[in-house]
């Protein structure tokens, strides 16, 4: 009898040892960012909001389509960039303008490309903005621009009726946690990639070195599908301009453009950054050269260890040079206006 003890403790043994680290890193974690919440990862008790900044009066507010209203002076098509908290970066273009900036369709069934486009197109005129920001995470920018179809506008009453589907997690099961948990620490996550960094560029202890991003960043597009998702991007420029509406096009850099050259293997990532196609176009936005110098500079958290999104103090950096961007493009508008007449 003893001896079949043993031989059952030894063959559970290596059953129960994920169990238990399951187990240690759910019950220790207390809040993780969108990448942790899909394989349950370890990351420190506290880190996110020792990250947080909070603004005295925000100047950002989410809203849907059929509640804009009229004589709006800045309306943002984005995602959720745009949507995030505690620190918007649009912020500090609310800020500037001393007005709340109106951030619409995050949680509907457009991208914000499309949405911005059927607005653009069908919209009344006292419902157009001084200004609209169009933002994409860099990893979806392009084939958003792509796909757009410019001879095919939504109408205005189609556009107010978009299907709203939940932003949230759906909670797992136990078995389907487990298994998402021994998945990704197997390398066969599917949502998922992780790489060891050779700089520590996160304070979230046992996450220093690692990172964590989307397999959606390692997708490779070719130069003729950039540089026709940038003519649909003009495309979506002009009918701005022909609506009296100045655009700005925020492309939000992916996590792993800014560290991918700390691992083993930086081409394994997809990035916009030097493209001609984009570099050249004077209405779009992209942080990345200030986002590089600030991580230069020795800055850690630019972006959450555990999440894609870049973190409150960077959303504020963000913010402050996308509105110097945005006053360049207004001075630039109303000297082409008078020169004009």
């Amino acid at each position: 009898m003893e001896r079949f003890t043993r031989r059952v403790f030894a063959f559970s043994i290596p059953l129960l040892i994920p169990v238990f680290i399951y187990l240690f890193h759910t019950i220790t974690r207390e809040i993780s960012g969108d990448i942790g919440k899909m394989s349950k990862i370890f990351f420190e008790k506290g880190y996110h909001d020792k990250l947080e900044i909070v603004p005295d009066s925000l100047f950002v507010k989410n809203v849907e389509i059929k509640d804009i209203p009229d004589s709006t002076t800045i309306l943002c098509f984005g995602d959720s960039f745009s949507a995030r908290r505690p620190y918007p970066y649009l912020q500090p273009v609310g800020e500037y303008f001393n007005e709340t900036v109106l951030n619409v369709l995050y949680n509907l069934d457009y991208a914000p490309e499309e949405a911005a486009l059927a607005f653009l197109a069908s919209a009344p005129q006292s419902k157009m903005p001084r200004i609209i920001i169009v933002e994409s995470v860099e990893r979806s920018c392009c084939p958003r621009l792509f796909w757009l179809d410019t001879t095919n506008c939504h109408f205005w009453d189609q556009l107010q009726k978009g299907k709203k589907h939940s932003s949230s997690t759906s909670k797992k099961s136990f078995e389907k946690e487990f298994i998402s948990f021994c998945q990704y620490r197997l390398g066969w996550d599917d949502g998922t990639i992780s790489a060891k960094t050779n700089k520590l560029c996160f304070t979230s202890k046992c996450n220093e070195d690692e990172l964590f991003s989307y397999y959606e960043d390692t997708i490779h597009y070719p130069d003729e599908f950039i540089v026709a998702a940038a003519e649909k991007l003009q495309q979506l420029h002009q009918f701005a301009k022909n609506r009296n509406v100045e655009l700005v096009y925020v492309v939000a850099t992916n996590k792993s453009t800014l560290y991918a050259p700390y691992t083993n293997n930086e081409n394994l990532y997809f990035t916009i950054e030097n493209r001609d196609a984009f570099d050249t176009l004077h209405f779009c936005f992209n942080p990345t050269n200030i986002i590089r110098q600030l991580d230069q500079s020795g800055v850690k958290d630019i972006y959450y260890c555990d999440d894609t999104h870049w973190t409150p103090k960077t959303a504020k950096i963000v913010g402050e040079k996308l509105t110097e961007k945005i006053i360049k493009t207004n001075r630039i508008a109303q000297k082409n206006v008078r020169n004009a007449e």
